[in-house]
């Protein structure tokens, strides 16, 4: 509860107060269950109200602001790679405007590449939401600023194309254990492709961290319901039934005594 109160206050500070009640409800709206990742994981999660069940819940990735897969959650683990997945829609564009990029390369390239790769100006680049195989999302660059991807991607020149082969196999020769088995695969499909730009395929970082609910268990309440007096129960038909038969019978003994009773005042007025 002091968890959902302190993430709900943050959340009411950012929005109007109309939207209070889709974006930031009151407790009493959501529900506890406790499930099982197939990971072997076990954590708890709420819904609003008790009859939508976990796994058909759509968490929200608020990296790229999309819905995942009903029924996948988030649960971080050591070693897990991220895997290439297969663009299958495009989605919004938005732009970007960096900087020029430092005279020093940064710690992950060496000058020679950095010099060739450095932007000396400021720039702009456009940026392309895209839905992945997997069903999550993911951002791709785009080649400039006019491209669409009804242009299909670009790819290098078959002067070029043979040089860059001919470069990434003399560095994976002497430089064995510099590049995992998954980013060599990539590589060689990309070459094998034409190098395209945008590359067909694109690293998903969610699935590094996504798992499937398996298994779920009702907790209860946020807010604990009051509990309601059960309805008394309705009386069974050989109840009822046999109610009636007394009924008859003692209705039957008072009119027997009523009988009586007039028979009795008949013979005093008769004498």
């Amino acid at each position: 509860m002091r968890e959902y109160q302190k993430a709900n206050a943050e959340q009411r500070s950012r929005i109007p107060a109309a939207l209070w009640a889709f974006l930031a409800p009151d407790p009493e709206a959501f529900y506890r269950w406790r499930v099982q990742l197939e990971c072997g994981c076990i954590t708890e999660v709420m819904t609003h109200g008790s009859e939508k069940l976990p796994g058909e819940q759509r968490w929200c990735d608020v990296i790229h602001k999309a819905l995942r897969p009903a029924g996948q959650m988030l649960c971080p683990h050591e070693d897990s790679p991220s895997p290439y997945r297969d663009i299958v829609e495009w989605g919004e564009r938005s732009e970007v405007s960096f900087p020029a990029d430092p005279v020093e390369p940064p710690d992950w390239t060496d000058a020679k590449t950095w010099a060739a790769i450095r932007h000396e100006e400021p720039h702009t680049s456009a940026f392309w939401m895209v839905t992945l195989s997997c069903g999550h999302c993911a951002e791709v660059i785009a080649p400039n600023l006019g491209w669409k991807p009804a242009d299909g991607p670009e790819r290098a020149s078959s002067k070029r194309l043979p040089e860059m082969k001919a470069s990434f196999e003399e560095y994976w020769a002497s430089h064995p254990d510099d590049e995992d088995e998954r980013e060599r695969k990539h590589t060689s499909r990309m070459l094998a492709e034409g190098w395209p730009c945008p590359a067909p395929e694109q690293l998903c970082h969610t699935c590094t961290f996504a798992q499937w609910i398996v298994a779920y268990q009702r907790v209860g309440w946020l807010v604990p319901r009051k509990s309601e007096p059960n309805p008394p129960k309705s009386p069974s038909r050989a109840i009822l039934q046999r109610r009636l038969r007394q009924a008859e019978t003692e209705a039957k003994q008072l009119r027997e005594q009523l009988a009586e009773l007039d028979e009795g005042n008949a013979s005093a007025e008769n004498s």
